[in-house]
């Protein structure tokens, strides 16, 4: 073995080389694989044609990479001035050892553990899916932990009561967090509450908010959800939202109410506005500052259209449901309601299809055909028909699964205190008329007199065309950029098709009298709730400042004897904003013209005595400006809209109306979901 062959055995590492030491003798074959020769001079020939010399040989590294080539003229000196640079260059082959898995050891699986991040995300999961406290104690919770780290069993959280601790942490540090949002908001904070019983027979209230931030975009959160104990009324319902008030210290921002139309509402706001001016100095109109839920007073409606025999009938049962919220205001309605018609004289007058100018917001009622027999759905042999199908088919798992297997579509069941709980059983059976007609006869044995038949079928589909104008009414009024301005747009649209339908049934050729009345019924009570919206401006308001509407729709669809109080009311709020400092963004350098950058000289002061424009916000009034203006066609929300920086920069204080205004949720839809959300934890 040669000497620089030695040196590569004795100083080459065996993990570190491209072959054994010993296979790498200095020889040809060897010195091949490692060196390439190379010849940079052309061969000289002699006199003769044949080669003289074969020219310069130079010898190359082949392991060197290309941009810093390696090489030698002398064979005999290139592994021995190189050898030393091979054998300390890392080989591009893996390691051996590096075929097999590696175990790293406790501690560093303890080091890479991120406790704070776990015990985040163990309180997201018992706070967000609703997880009982008691899952960190689950092994199949611990289990799925540890088989991603095995070395922390010590650190995981297995007592309910840590847990706890930590989610009332957490709490606080989000509440503090929602604290700087709510006080950073650019519009007014809007409440929402609503009451809910608890299984177990817990009252609730939550309080929910809504509001712009500094964003421009609208946010909602849950403030607090305490216990209302020893009483229900409005006054105590107040004291519980004043507390949480002056926890977030929102008082000097709050805005408007949205909730039911129970009475207590009412009392509440005017016990939260004695305690905003007694602790705060704050005024607080509570009638103005009352938004009452679209989707209840649709609700309430079309429980009149179905169930109520007769108008002293619906005045019984809205006086005694006007002292309870939520969910129970609609059972005490229907109950009611029920009772009264049932216990109602037969006695009555006949179908008479006269007039009458009897509504105070100048519309005509519906023709008074009073059926002396009418006793809601019960009476009305489709829907007794379809709603004892439903029952049918729901007590037996037999008939179910029979029903599925050919209809391919659960029927569903009514319930007597969700109108749309009715519209989805008629829709269902709509949709699937062919082959529920094929059930039926191929059943009729089992289900005896309550096939329907093709009068049945008219009938329910008559009432499906009818419901479908405020099915689509209520998704309309539930979307994520839904706004006040959509309120009265409903109630117009609604009332409007009470009245295409009154007129429709009244036609000899199409004379219904049963629809007739179940119109007349569900008119009552919308164009009750209609009328209490005067006492609010704020609803005229958010119809003018909505930019596809303004004043143009008033004009074109209210009487004109409305038009002065409703833009009145408006102007009475616009006042509250019209003085207040300009907050709209301001110029960039690049919008200043360079005139404006100058000093005047003297031409500008001739040109200004000669000057016939008007500054706008001298001479013309923002509100007047925009709502005389023609209404266009937007791709967003009204308050989307508003929230624009074009907006804000053309309309400074008429834009901080109209965002404080089209934030105002339309309906209450926020404590219920919180309620929904909450239901195991609460109970």
């Amino acid at each position: 073995m040669s000497s620089s062959s030695k040196i590569i055995t004795d100083t080459l590492p065996r993990s570190q080389t491209r072959a054994s030491p010993d296979d790498l003798p200095f020889e040809s074959s060897s010195f091949d694989v490692i060196f390439r020769t190379t010849h940079p001079e052309k061969a000289k020939l002699g006199p003769s044609g044949k080669r003289k010399t074969s020219g310069r040989v130079m010898y190359e590294c082949l392991h060197c990479p290309p941009d810093s080539p390696w090489s030698n003229g002398k064979q005999t000196s290139t592994v021995d001035e190189h050898d030393s640079d091979i054998i300390t260059r890392p080989s591009k082959q893996p390691r051996m050892d590096s075929l097999f898995p590696s175990r790293p050891t406790d501690t560093t699986l303890r080091r890479a553990f991120n406790r704070q991040q776990y015990i985040e995300s163990i309180v997201g999961l018992l706070t967000r899916p609703r997880l009982p406290f008691s899952a960190v104690k689950w092994d199949e919770m611990q289990d799925i932990i540890l088989a991603c780290n095995p070395a922390i069993e010590d650190l995981l959280l297995t007592s309910r009561d840590a847990a706890m601790r930590h989610i009332t942490t957490t709490f606080g540090l989000y509440r503090s967090q929602l604290k700087a949002k709510l006080q950073a908001s650019v519009s007014k904070i809007h409440l929402l509450t609503d009451l809910w019983t608890s299984p177990h027979r817990h009252g609730i209230l939550a309080v929910c908010v809504r509001w712009v931030d500094n964003s421009y975009r609208l946010q909602k959160a849950l403030l607090a959800m305490p216990e209302c104990r020893y009483s229900h009324s409005g006054e105590r319902q107040a004291t519980l939202m004043a507390e949480a008030i002056e926890e977030y210290g929102i008082a000097e921002q709050i805005g408007y109410h949205t909730g039911d139309n129970a009475t207590s509402n009412d009392t509440c706001l005017k016990h939260l506005s004695q305690m905003l001016q007694d602790k705060y100095g704050i005024s607080f109109h509570p009638n103005q500052r009352r938004i009452r839920c679209i989707a209840h007073i649709t609700n309430l409606s079309l429980q009149a259209f179905l169930l109520a025999s007769s108008k002293e009938a619906l005045r019984a049962a809205l006086a005694a449901a006007s002292d309870v919220t939520g969910a129970e205001m609609y059972e005490q309605f229907y109950f009611t309601l029920y009772d009264v018609s049932a216990n109602e004289p037969t006695s009555g007058s006949e179908a008479s299809g006269q007039q009458e100018q009897s509504f105070s917001k100048g519309r005509s009622e519906a023709p008074r055909f009073q059926d002396d027999k009418f006793r809601g759905w019960q009476t009305i042999q489709a829907m007794r028909k379809l709603h004892n199908i439903a029952v049918w088919l729901r007590n037996s798992s037999i008939h179910s699964d029979l029903w599925e297997d050919r209809v391919s579509l659960r029927l569903g069941i009514d319930n007597d205190t969700r109108w749309n709980s009715w519209y989805k059983l008629i829709d269902n059976l709509i949709r699937r008329q062919s082959q529920i007609k094929q059930f039926l006869l191929d059943y009729d044995k089992e289900i005896n007199d309550n096939i329907l038949n093709s009068s049945d079928w008219d009938y329910l589909e008559r009432t499906h065309r009818f419901l479908y104008a405020f099915a689509s009414a209520t998704l309309w009024a539930e979307g994520k950029n839904s706004t006040l301005s959509q309120i009265l747009t409903i109630m117009d649209g609604l009332l409007r098709h009470y009245e295409k339908n009154k007129e429709h049934y009244s036609k000899p050729e199409t004379f219904d009298r049963r629809i007739l009345h179940s119109i007349e019924m569900g008119w009552f009570i919308l164009d009750k709730y209609y009328t209490m919206t005067e006492d609010a401006p704020v609803y005229a308001a958010a119809l003018l400042l909505d930019p596809s509407k303004r004043i143009r729709y008033i004009e074109r669809h209210w009487p004109e004897s409305w038009h002065e109080n409703a833009i009145a009311g408006v102007r009475t709020i616009w006042e509250e904003y019209k003085t207040q400092p300009e907050t709209g963004p301001a110029e960039s350098v690049d919008e200043v013209s360079a005139s404006q950058k100058r000093q005047p000289n003297e031409r500008d002061a001739l040109l200004e005595e000669l000057e016939v424009t008007e500054d706008l916000g001298d001479s013309m009034d923002d509100l007047e400006d925009f709502i005389k203006a023609t209404p266009i066609k937007i791709s967003g929300s009204p308050l989307q809209w508003w929230c624009h920086k074009d907006q804000r920069k053309t309309y400074p204080q008429l834009s901080r109306m109209a965002i404080d205004i089209l934030s105002i949720a339309p309906e209450s839809a926020d404590p219920e979901s919180a309620f929904s959300g909450g239901r195991r934890t609460l109970s």
